[in-house]
């Protein structure tokens, strides 16, 4: 994940978002270690909120089949079995053209010239995944080369490799040779090299699949996985297995999947000796090796399983993935927030998360010293939300000063009682009830004046009103 600012990252309701803001602190204390079944771990804070659904105390085989509430919940109230929410991708942009914005060309005697736009079709995207693979540049001001090695088992994709460059940019190959257990393809031409630095990157570890195409809609993608796995992996009736050194472009194969509702497994292998830290995707279930089967256009006979507990599963636009377990772990150094436009939340490597903790703000409109409509905006866990809907009804109608004392007893007795670990959220509450009055009366009287005849205090940096 980019997590600078104006990148953007996969909120939880399956749309893109801007980070507007990285925050780093210093931090000491406990934190924990969430590892979930098929995607790795992630590392959070005690602030961190996680989008869960609580099911530690059914039996695995029933979760995928029962109907459960999700809501944010933070670390130390999760535990084993329990599921965590991944957000499919939503947001969907198509495109039919793309400028072709590079340079080079001028000064490239030796090339034929590229059309000023090309099509977004399934050639010039499964040319892509077999680039993200397979492919590599060489890149200078009056020249260029866009080549290909594949090794044996790809040797029958570099027709099609060809196909797709000479239907895209009307290129015909510069140079076909054989080498020891494979083949060699190479186009040359700087513009179409310098094209494709700029929108996938150069070098294994620097490749990655532009944000345009991580919208497109899963159709095409479909077309990109299909070059992409051509290349660097296999499938078989039993297993498909996909391997990169390339850390970002790993975790969007692995939401491109995901978007195209099939199960796999992510892991990350760390560097050894003369091996570079690579990741590796893995597909075995039954469906989603079909799925995959038919997207590399490979017929599978795919023996039935006589067991198959349904450990991880798609529904309402999540992949369900549940905790393997929980560790505390002691930490001291530095820790980070992002604060993202419109959803407030993101996706690490195995979980969606917002870690500014529960967010409300309260809205009041008053008239004659009395509190004649009140209305609030929470994100946050269930808890945060009925006691936002709660302080409305207790405050609308009554006075300033009665509404000042309304407490955060006041709010969980009117709830008929909150969990021990979910009374900040009547504080919060009630602290949001106060800053919406002083922001009221702050349009008309001085800090002080309001101190003076209402006791009180200006709201923390941390309490909207």
């Amino acid at each position: 994940m980019d997590a600078s600012v104006d990148a953007r990252v996969l909120g939880h309701d399956g749309n893109y978002h801007r980070i507007k803001k990285v925050i780093s602190r210093p931090y000491k204390g406990r934190m924990y270690r969430i590892v979930a079944h098929n995607l790795g771990s992630t590392v959070v804070t005690p602030d961190h909120h996680i989008l869960a659904i609580k099911a530690s105390h059914v039996l695995g085989k029933y979760r995928s089949s029962m109907r459960f509430i999700q809501d944010w919940y933070a670390a130390d109230e999760l535990k084993k079995g329990d599921i965590l929410l991944y957000p499919v991708i939503r947001e969907t942009v198509d495109k039919d053209w793309i400028p072709i914005d590079v340079g080079g060309q001028k000064y490239d005697l030796r090339s034929k010239t590229l059309p000023s736009k090309i099509a977004v079709d399934d050639h010039f995207l499964r040319l892509v995944g077999y680039y993200l693979s397979e492919g590599y540049l060489q890149t200078e001001k009056s020249k260029g080369t866009f080549g290909f090695v594949f090794g044996s088992r790809g040797n029958i994709y570099v027709e099609d490799v060809i196909h797709c460059v000479r239907h895209t940019f009307g290129l015909k190959p510069s140079e076909i040779r054989r080498i020891r257990g494979g083949i060699s393809v190479r186009f040359h031409s700087a513009g179409l090299a310098n094209f494709f630095e700029r929108h996938f990157g150069k070098g294994d570890e620097n490749k990655h699949i532009p944000h345009w195409i991580m919208l497109l809609p899963p159709r095409k993608q479909a077309a990109v996985l299909c070059g992409i796995w051509r290349g660097d992996g296999y499938i078989n009736s039993k297993v498909a297995k996909y391997v990169t050194i390339s850390k970002k472009l790993a975790f969007q194969v692995r939401d491109l999947l995901i978007r195209q509702g099939i199960i796999m497994s992510f892991r990350e292998r760390p560097e050894n000796g003369s091996y570079k830290r690579s990741y590796s995707i893995y597909v075995s279930d039954d469906s989603s090796l079909a799925k995959l089967g038919k997207i590399l256009d490979v017929e599978l006979k795919i023996p039935k399983k006589l067991k198959n507990n349904h450990k991880v599963w798609f529904e309402n636009g999540y992949f369900h993935v549940p905790i393997l377990r929980v560790e505390q772990i002691d930490y001291d150094g530095p820790v980070y927030n992002l604060e993202v436009e419109h959803s407030h939340s993101f996706t690490s490597n195995s979980m969606t998360l917002h870690n500014c903790g529960d967010m409300m703000t309260i809205y009041v409109k008053i008239k004659d010293e009395r509190i004649e409509d009140i209305k609030f905006k929470t994100f946050g866990c269930g808890a945060a939300i009925a006691t936002s809907s709660m302080i409305t009804e207790l405050a609308k109608g009554k006075t300033i000063q009665e509404a000042l004392k309304i407490t955060r007893n006041d709010v969980a007795d009117a709830l008929e009682g909150l969990p021990p670990i979910k009374m900040h959220c009547s504080n919060l509450a009630a602290d949001g009830l106060r800053a919406a009055i002083f922001n009221y009366l702050s349009k008309t009287m001085k800090p002080e004046e309001i101190k003076a005849k209402y006791g009180l205090e200006p709201p923390k940096a941390d309490v909207e009103g």
